[in-house]
C-alpha cells in the first residue's frame, strides 16, 4: 500500500502537470474536463484537488495569470489592446477591460499610458526611484539549442521558493551524480514582482544534464527553449537581481528595439553563496529576444 508521503508527492506531479500545461497554452479555450486528463483526475473531484494544492480555484488561476501576463505584455510590448486581449483568451476588449480593471483597479489604456508598475493594490505605484535611466548596459547576444534540464517548482517569495526547491532539487541529483563540473544551475522566476502577489510568485530551480534520467515525484525533466537570448551579467548580491530587471525592461529594452519572445527569462548562477561572498556572486539573466 502507497504511503501518505508517496500519494501527496504524486498528487503534486499531477497538479504541477497541469500548471504547465496551462502556462504553455494560455492563449487556448482550457476546460475543465481536459485539464483533469492532463492529471488523470476525475472531472468530478479535479478542481477541489487542484484548489486544495494551489490555494486556489482552477478558474480564478487561469484567469489571473492570464490578467497578469496581459499587464506584462501592456508594459513591454508594443500590441494592440485588443490583440492581448484576444491572446488573453477574452473574446472581446470590453470583456478584458472589466476584467482587467477589476484585478488591477485601472483599465488597460490607463495601466499603460502610466508606463510604471502597479502593486496589486491598486491606487500605489511601485516608484522605481533608484533606477537610473541612462545606465549603460550591453549585452552578449547568444543563440543557443534547447536545453534539457531537471527542475523543481515551488510557490512563494522567490527568496524562499529557490532555496526550497534547489534543496529538493539538489539532493536528487546529487544522489545521482548529476552536479558535476558541467551542470550548471538555473533559476526560472516566472512572475514580474511588480504585478503578481508574492505569495503567488511561481519559481523553478534547474540543472543542466549530460545525460538521460528518470524525474521522479515532483522533481520534472524540460527543455529550456533555444533560439537567440541577451545575456546580461548581474554582478553582486541577489537580492539587487530585481534593480537590474528593472533597468533591463526600463532602460535597456526601450532602446535596443528588440522584440521580446513568448519564453521565460532565466538566471544561470555562475558560482553561489557557499564559495563567495554576497558582493562577489555572479549571476547571468538570460533575456529571449527574436
Amino acid at each position: 500500500m502507497p504511503s501518505r508521503d508517496t500519494t501527496t508527492r504524486d498528487c503534486r506531479e499531477r497538479i504541477n502537470r497541469v500548471i504547465f500545461h496551462i502556462e504553455a497554452h494560455l492563449g487556448e479555450p482550457l476546460s475543465l474536463e481536459a485539464l483533469a486528463k492532463v492529471a488523470s483526475f476525475s472531472p468530478y473531484h479535479f478542481h477541489r484537488i487542484f484548489a486544495a494544492f494551489t490555494g486556489e480555484p482552477l478558474a480564478a488561476f487561469i484567469r489571473r495569470l492570464r490578467l497578469e501576463r496581459a499587464a506584462q505584455h501592456l508594459l513591454h510590448l508594443d500590441a494592440p489592446v485588443t490583440e492581448i486581449a484576444l491572446d488573453a483568451g477574452y473574446e472581446t476588449p470590453s470583456a478584458f477591460t472589466r476584467a482587467f480593471a477589476g484585478h488591477f483597479g485601472v483599465t488597460p489604456t490607463e495601466y499603460r499610458q502610466r508606463h510604471e508598475p502597479m502593486s496589486l493594490l491598486g491606487a500605489r505605484l511601485l516608484a522605481l526611484t533608484n533606477l537610473v535611466e541612462d545606465v549603460a548596459m550591453t549585452p552578449e547576444i547568444r543563440t543557443v539549442d534547447p536545453v534539457p534540464v531537471l527542475f523543481v517548482r515551488r510557490t512563494g517569495p522567490y527568496y524562499q521558493a529557490a532555496g526550497e526547491a534547489f534543496g529538493v532539487l539538489c539532493r536528487f541529483a546529487g544522489s545521482r551524480g548529476l552536479l558535476g563540473p558541467a551542470a550548471r544551475m538555473i533559476g526560472i522566476s516566472h512572475d514580474d514582482p511588480h504585478v503578481t502577489e508574492e505569495s503567488k510568485f511561481r519559481y523553478d530551480a534547474c540543472v543542466t544534464l549530460d545525460r538521460e534520467v528518470t524525474p521522479e515525484g515532483e522533481v520534472g525533466l524540460k527543455r529550456l527553449a533555444g533560439g537567440k537570448y541577451a545575456v546580461f551579467l548581474h554582478a553582486g548580491a541577489y537580492e539587487g537581481l530585481q534593480r537590474t530587471y528593472d533597468q533591463i525592461f526600463k532602460a535597456w529594452l526601450p532602446a535596443s528595439g528588440e522584440k521580446l519572445r513568448e519564453e521565460p527569462c532565466f538566471e544561470v548562477y555562475l558560482n553561489s553563496p557557499d564559495q563567495v561572498r554576497p558582493d562577489a556572486l555572479r549571476t547571468e539573466i538570460w533575456l529571449p529576444i527574436q
